[in-house]
């Protein structure tokens, strides 16, 4: 017998085989469960990448006041003060500090950062002191000079950016109706 004679097979030998029955190809529709998960997922990544852009605009100002204050030497006690002066108002309400100066202002400045790291700042305490090296009246010894700038350099690593800004109504003064 040939290979030929093989192949050359009558077809009277057909097997009763049933056809192939293939499942349906998978579907791509969602369910409205699929759909609300699809959106909750879409607001969760849209709410996280806006929460990381805001963090980083709030810490913008906070990297280019400690890079400002770096070019700074620590006997340019005006400029320093000056500095601290603009990254506090870049932060809080204008309304709320611009009028403090003295002892309210060194005050509010040590309020600021987190209660833990109150103590390492000593703003009030040498209030007199920075008060009269400021306006010309008294230089700041060496010393002074390098624990004023040290102070600031804390101050803009530790209170800034402003976690939660504090508002405070006062009560003196007349509400007109």
């Amino acid at each position: 017998m040939s290979l030929s004679s093989a192949q050359q097979a009558p077809a009277s030998n057909v097997l009763p085989l049933a056809d192939i029955h293939l499942p349906q190809a998978p579907s791509w529709e969602l369910s409205l469960m699929g759909y609300g998960l699809v959106i909750c997922v879409l607001l969760l990544v849209i709410a996280i990448v806006w929460f990381i852009r805001r963090q980083r605009q709030k810490s913008v100002l906070k990297r280019i006041a400690l890079q400002q204050l770096s070019q700074l030497t620590p006997q340019q006690t005006s400029d320093i003060a000056r500095l601290l002066k603009q990254a506090a108002l870049s932060h809080f309400p204008r309304e709320r500090i611009a009028s403090l100066h003295g002892l309210a202002w060194w005050h509010f400045i040590e309020q600021q950062l987190p209660v833990k790291k109150q103590a390492n700042v000593h703003f009030s305490s040498r209030a007199e002191m920075l008060e009269l090296a400021l306006y010309g009246q008294q230089a700041l010894s060496e010393t002074n000079q390098q624990r004023f700038y040290d102070d600031v350099r804390y101050w803009l690593s530790h209170a800034l950016p402003v976690k939660k800004v504090v508002v405070t109504t006062s009560t003196k003064g007349h509400q007109h109706a």
